[in-house]
């Protein structure tokens, strides 16, 4: 939980009223010194929910667990009302004890009884407030290491007098009073802006007001949302003006408004402004990747080179105090902040989520375990409304967050690399490296590629991990400068990662292990997210997807966590019809195996298309080798059009260059050839005369490879839907994103050709938007070349 997620705001009489964790005010008031690799380590292995429920379990029968504490306190004529959990009480020779359980992925030998003041200030209060509840004079605090990797724990036991926990809690009190004053003034007034806004427009859009409403429904009956809202209905605000209507009145009700790319980020920042133009007070910190926001040429977070993470801690209260003064936290003004106090942006930014009342981010920060914010989803369910924009994305990206892999490599160069400065570690990675030899002889014994298996490797891979996490933690504390640093931490993370999801590890998964050369990597694959985005979406209270492409609208609500009580609403394009001529030329297969055979017709008809009209086009292609092949073939044709070729890895300023050409258009022919699914397929927005139309070739099948079929077979045996679920579904996605490319406002008029036979199955057909139904078949060069010339006549 955040710093201050707890807090409210009310009044009686004249007396101030303030509602904090125990956890957050403590935390507030401790922070000081540096950012360190250490820092990191500690924040993010914590897994404390487990971590407690394995030591309560081991507890006496009278042992009391999870045991809600509140206790008001009057200090300077304000109520302070602070509330938290203690882990466990207990009876000690007649004395109770209150106890503090804390997780770690360190050695137990190197944790002394000072080692976390903060452990022990929150004990102190839930000692305290216990005490005042059952009259106790003396009261006994035990905290609890438990040691995640080896399950062992350690013990230290402090005795305190009521006068002694009484002093302290009050002095810390007093530390804090000032700051959430200001805090509780500013959420009067948020809530006052709140209760008065009204739709920033005169009108809605068609579809827009239904979307609104639907979008309040479910918050306020805590469910999930699943909508298909069509290019131009207007589904930023049409999400988060009712979320923003519906959120509670604490500061612990946060909007989380969740992005797969950078261009929705702004849209959703712009879209605020809007609000805020029409009287709502609401603060918003927008999450910056790390990389992109570090201030140093190398993103190093070591107090010796980074002046920013030397004493960090020490100048954060400021710095948020002054920042406070703006509404909006976005990169620039977190930047401008941040040199002007020298403290880490990036860090900046995750503590000034703390106290904003919508969050913008990309999907990672909420769903994957590896760096979710810990602040907010490691405890109790909180008051979170979860916006998923395009959330067409995040099926794939959901199985890449609950997957991990380890490569043999890797391990080897480490082990090598550490032999001289960390010989402990070097032998444990030596270990791991003869675990790899031993499965790779294994596949050369067989003569296989790969095997896969539907359990876990045996014990003896994790034993090995866990020791190796166990000694890194350890030496990553000391932050100790070496070559070799860099590539420690990161293996050090996928280890980590490893570990974890072999937690997780169900029928869902599949274990693999495939051999490249001498590498090899295993990877426990998960096939099925579903079940982990729903205990992350539980986390809130309730969950809106939305994307203009959530065809069809069961797949998604299956894979993203959805259920049956979940809404599912499909709104129709606001676009008049006649502005899209859209085409299907299904006398031709561009199956794998006839593409050779479709090279010359389909050039034919890319240059039929756009010869009607001088502009600009884009052709997307399920591959690179089947657009370079066409593209072969159409320059031999087409030698007066200007033509751009889309190439795997390209720079942001190589995709700039190629999106700029785009901004020109009216003299000569621009034809861009490009992948489906690809970056210039999805998330651009080319408005008016920038794109005159769309060639398409193929469903834009994913391609079959190992990962795919083991897909399909899960979702064969599971529902006998494994080809739809594992291609044919992705790749009508990806078909229906890069003709939505097209028509982007009510004025936009353009030409989509769709080439392929399958598009005339049953299996495609029913998978068209409403807005695609009036398909016109074209048969050969001269019956397309009519159609076109018609549609620009009009």
């Amino acid at each position: 939980m955040n710093l201050v997620q707890c807090v409210g705001y009310a009044t009686m009489s004249s007396k101030t009223i303030i509602q904090i964790s125990v956890r957050n005010l403590v935390e507030y008031v401790y922070r000081q010194g540096d950012i360190s690799l250490g820092y990191f380590g500690r924040s993010r292995m914590v897994e404390g929910t487990k971590a407690h429920q394995k030591v309560q379990k081991s507890r006496g029968k009278d042992y009391k667990k999870e045991v809600s504490i509140s206790n008001s306190v009057d200090r300077r004529g304000t109520l302070l009302k602070l509330r938290g959990r203690i882990d466990g009480i207990l009876e000690k020779h007649g004395l109770t004890v209150i106890e503090e359980i804390k997780s770690t992925s360190g050695r137990l030998a190197n944790l002394t009884e000072e080692s976390n003041q903060v452990y022990w200030a929150q004990a102190k209060f839930y000692a305290y407030f216990y005490a005042v509840q059952n009259k106790i004079k003396k009261i006994g605090i035990q905290l609890t290491y438990y040691q995640i990797d080896q399950n062992k724990t350690k013990l230290f036991f402090k005795e305190f007098t009521f006068k002694e926990l009484e002093s302290f809690c009050l002095e810390i009190m007093d530390k804090y009073l000032d700051w959430a004053i200001i805090l509780s003034n500013w959420l009067e007034q948020r809530n006052d802006s709140r209760v008065n806004l009204h739709f920033p427009f005169t009108s809605y859009r068609k579809g827009q007001d239904k979307m609104v409403k639907i979008v309040k429904e479910v918050i306020e009956n805590e469910k999930k949302l699943f909508c298909q809202a069509p290019t131009g209905i207007g589904k930023t605000i049409g999400a988060l003006y009712p979320s923003i209507k519906s959120m509670g009145s604490n500061f612990d009700s946060k909007i989380f408004y969740l992005t797969a790319k950078t261009t929705t980020r702004f849209i959703a920042e712009e879209t605020l402004e809007i609000l805020r133009d029409s009287g709502l007070k609401l603060k918003s910190t927008t999450i910056t990747a790390k990389a992109k926001i570090c201030f140093k040429d190398e993103v190093l977070c070591d107090p010796n080179y980074c002046e920013y993470a030397n004493g960090h801690f020490d100048r954060i209260n400021d710095a948020v105090k002054d920042i406070f003064q703006e509404n909006a936290f976005s990169q620039k003004i977190i930047e401008k902040y941040a040199q002007k106090h020298q403290v880490c942006p990036f860090e900046f930014s995750l503590d000034l989520t703390n106290w904003s009342d919508c969050i913008i981010c990309d999907y990672n920060y909420v769903f994957d375990p590896r760096v979710y914010l810990k602040r907010y989803f490691l405890e109790d369910k909180g008051d979170f409304i979860f916006l998923i924009d395009e959330a067409h994305n995040l099926v794939d990206r959901a199985r890449k967050m609950y997957s991990a892999e380890l490569t043999k490599k890797p391990i080897l160069d480490l082990s090598r690399a550490t032999k001289e400065d960390i010989p402990e570690l070097s032998k444990i990675l030596n270990s791991l490296n003869r675990y790899f030899i031993v499965i790779r002889k294994e596949c050369e014994l067989f003569d296989k590629k790969y095997f896969v298996q539907k359990e876990l490797l045996d014990d003896t891979l994790f034993k090995i991990l866990r020791k190796f996490s166990a000694v890194t933690t350890d030496w990553l504390e000391k932050n100790i400068p070496t070559d070799f640093r860099e590539e420690l931490v990161e293996f050090y993370f996928d280890a980590r990662s490893f570990l974890r999801v072999a937690e997780d590890y169900d029928s869902r998964y599949i274990t693999y292990i495939r051999k490249y050369g001498n590498n090899v990597k295993i990877k426990l694959f998960c096939l099925d997210p579903s079940f982990l985005l729903k205990e992350a979406l539980n986390r809130g209270n309730s969950a809106v997807f939305y994307s203009a492409t959530l065809t069809p609208l069961d797949y998604f609500s299956d894979l993203l966590g959805g259920d049956k009580s979940s809404t599912k609403l499909q709104l129709p394009s606001p676009f008049p019809k006649e502005n899209l001529c859209l085409m299907l030329a299904d006398t031709l297969s561009t199956r794998y195996v006839d593409r050779e055979s479709s090279y010359e017709d389909i050039a034919d008809w890319i240059k039929e298309v756009i010869k009607a009209k001088t502009g600009n086009y884009l052709v997307y292609f399920p591959s690179y080798e089947y657009m370079r092949a066409i593209l072969a073939n159409f320059e031999i044709k087409s030698k007066s059009f200007e033509i751009l070729e889309q190439q795997q890895g390209m720079t942001e300023e190589e995709r700039e260059v190629f999106l700029n050409k785009f901004s020109s258009y009216g003299k000569k022919t621009l034809v861009g050839f490009a992948v489906m699914g690809g970056i210039f397929s999805e998330g651009i927005d080319l408005i008016g005369e920038k794109l005159s139309g769309a060639i398409i070739v193929g469903v834009g099948l994913p391609k079959v490879n190992l990962e795919r079929d083991m897909i399909r077979n899960y979702f064969d045996n599971l529902r006998s839907k494994g080809f739809l679920f594992a291609y044919t579904y992705p790749g009508m996605n990806k078909v229906l994103q890069a003709a939505g490319r097209v028509i982007r406002t009510e004025e936009d008029r353009g030409v989509v050709l769709l080439i392929g036979d399958r598009y005339s199955t049953r299996t495609y057909s029913v998978l068209f938007p409403e807005a695609w139904s009036e398909v016109q078949r074209v048969y050969d060069n001269l019956s397309l070349s009519t159609i076109v010339k018609d549609f620009w006549k009009k």
